[in-house]
């Protein structure tokens, strides 16, 4: 799916914070019209629904927000990748983050989490079970997060192995 409309769509579906109408222009960049007022790109619109948003999505304190626009920025220049051969480097560097952590940002689930499942999904319904396994604990972080009804949505729910079946 990578940084695009249904992305947004689902990301503000979650945060039950409505984005209006979103349009392309010329050179590809996303805008959308929020509170009466136009935000272009993909960053800067998921940001601005977090904050429309009546539910915190930074994390629990001003570094934890910073990092959370710091993840948000990754994925949002890193996200087009993963439709191309370099997406194996992308699934690397994410499931290393994920080797020390249960989420992107501390030990509970930020707006970071949230975009980046979207943007994994499809990804990730691609995969074998043995190319799942490859990539251990971002596939662990992507069983946990698509539990939670509210953010899978309308996406089905994906098979994960719970234990190694290729080593």
């Amino acid at each position: 799916m990578g940084c695009d409309e249904k992305c947004i769509r689902q990301v503000s579906q979650y945060l039950n914070a409505p984005v209006g109408k979103l349009a392309f222009d010329v050179g590809g960049n996303i805008s959308a019209t929020l509170s009466n007022s136009t935000v272009t790109g993909f960053a800067t619109i998921v940001l601005s629904l977090a904050k429309l948003s009546k539910t915190p999505q930074f994390g629990r304190n001003i570094e934890d927000e910073v990092v959370v626009r710091q993840w948000i920025e990754y994925i949002a220049c890193y996200g087009r990748c993963l439709e191309s051969s370099s997406s194996r480097r992308v699934l690397e560097e994410l499931n290393d983050v994920l080797s020390s952590g249960a989420y992107f940002v501390g030990n509970y689930q930020t707006l970071a989490d949230v975009v980046i499942y979207y943007i994994l999904y499809n990804v990730m319904l691609g995969l074998t079970l043995q190319e799942k396994e490859q990539y251990q604990h971002l596939s662990r972080w992507f069983a946990n997060m698509q539990q939670d009804p509210a953010l899978r949505q309308k996406n089905r729910l994906l098979v994960f192995s719970r234990i190694p079946l290729y080593s």
